[in-house]
């Protein structure tokens, strides 16, 4: 099965390589480019990680911290604290489900991008929140990612995995009428579910794995695996 990555560059040669060790014919390319930006930590009761991007960034900044909840066990591994704790998905809504009354009236921080879910900020309804961007994510596309979007409209890939919702709008913007006729064809996974909303927008029907991991996206992967 010839399988397409959707990630950043940063991420990008260790997920093809799981890929190829469990068999897949991967392939990726980044439709975002990540840009890291100064910030202060302010004193908080909570903290909020929000990608393994984030995560790495506390880390190489030698930033410890003392109560997380991190979305993803990927995330959750990079980060320097006292206490991790996860959500039941990983994703900013279930965040938010689980967590509210438990930060009800407390200080809490976030640590994500500019595009993060809007989920996360309604914890400012419950607790002292503050959002910090530790990154800022741009759509890349380029001469790269168009060479991609032509493998697509051509049917070169039998799957295509979109690992978030910036990286879907990138890629569809510069997807002609032929190009999205061809997603109708390929097996399209979605990690979470706003990443498959924005895919729905265009009509394109797109698989959830049940952990909201790239082992979850393998799993799912496997059970289709021609």
């Amino acid at each position: 099965m010839k399988v397409l990555i959707l990630r950043p560059a940063e991420l990008l040669s260790e997920t093809i390589r799981r890929f190829r060790e469990e068999g897949f014919d991967a392939y990726g390319c980044p439709f975002i480019k990540l840009i890291y930006t100064d910030f202060d930590v302010p004193e908080h009761d909570f903290a909020i990680v929000t990608s393994q991007n984030a995560a790495r960034v506390l880390r190489e900044r030698g930033v410890r911290l003392k109560r997380v909840i991190a979305i993803g066990k990927k995330t959750a591994e990079l980060i320097e604290a006292e206490e991790v704790l996860l959500p039941s998905k990983f994703d900013s809504e279930t965040l938010y489900e689980e967590f509210a009354e438990m930060l009800r009236g407390k200080r809490v921080v976030a640590f994500r991008s500019n595009a993060g879910s809007e989920a996360v900020k309604r914890l400012s309804e419950v607790a002292d929140f503050r959002e910090i961007q530790v990154y800022r994510i741009e759509k890349l596309q380029g001469e790269e990612q168009r060479r991609e979007v032509e493998k697509v409209r051509e049917g070169f890939y039998d799957a295509i995995v979109f690992s978030s919702s910036m990286i879907a709008r990138s890629l569809l913007e510069l997807c002609d009428e032929k190009c999205l006729e061809a997603l109708e064809n390929v097996f399209v996974v979605a990690i979470g579910p706003p990443t498959a909303k924005v895919l729905a927008e265009k009509g394109i029907r797109a698989e959830i794995p049940e952990e909201y991991t790239f082992d979850g996206v393998i799993e799912l992967l496997k059970s289709k695996k021609m």
